[in-house]
């Protein structure tokens, strides 16, 4: 559910800047030829030339492209790298998805940092949980039911 809702975001981003969409996360953005451009679009801004991704060290050039430019504009990239998403780690994929929503969805709309923002929705939405973090107090699971 979490890959597809962030699949959707990634695609409705992909079709505003006028680019085809992709089939899935794990493997659409494995060239960078699709992470550039979408990255462009949620920046506003050209990254520069694309490599046509005939060999390795092409992909890695365009994902390192699209990866300096993000953290760049401080978007938190956490134990992701090139090479991961050119290997298809759908893990730190979905993380670099998240922190992108976080950082251009979510808090482009207000001055309060993503995080305390979406904690507050959650504590609105489901106020009998108690909720004051995003760790301990969703180990049980009573949460995401």
């Amino acid at each position: 559910m979490q890959a597809n809702t962030f699949l959707n975001w990634v695609n409705q981003n992909l079709s505003t800047a006028g680019k085809e969409p992709i089939d899935t996360l794990v493997t659409g953005f494995a060239d960078g030829t699709k992470l550039v451009p979408l990255v462009e679009a949620l920046q506003g801004r050209k990254l520069g030339r694309l490599n046509k991704p005939l060999t390795e060290h092409h992909r890695l050039e365009n994902i390192n492209m699209a990866l300096q430019a993000l953290a760049e504009d401080n978007v938190r990239l956490v134990n992701i790298g090139a090479e991961d998403i050119v290997k298809e780690n759908v893990k730190l994929i979905l993380g670099l998805v998240w922190h992108m929503i976080l950082k251009y969805q979510i808090g482009k709309t207000s001055k309060i940092p993503s995080k305390k923002l979406m904690l507050y929705w959650v504590q609105a939405v489901i106020p009998s949980l108690n909720i004051i973090n995003f760790t301990t107090d969703w180990n049980s699971g009573i949460a995401l039911q």
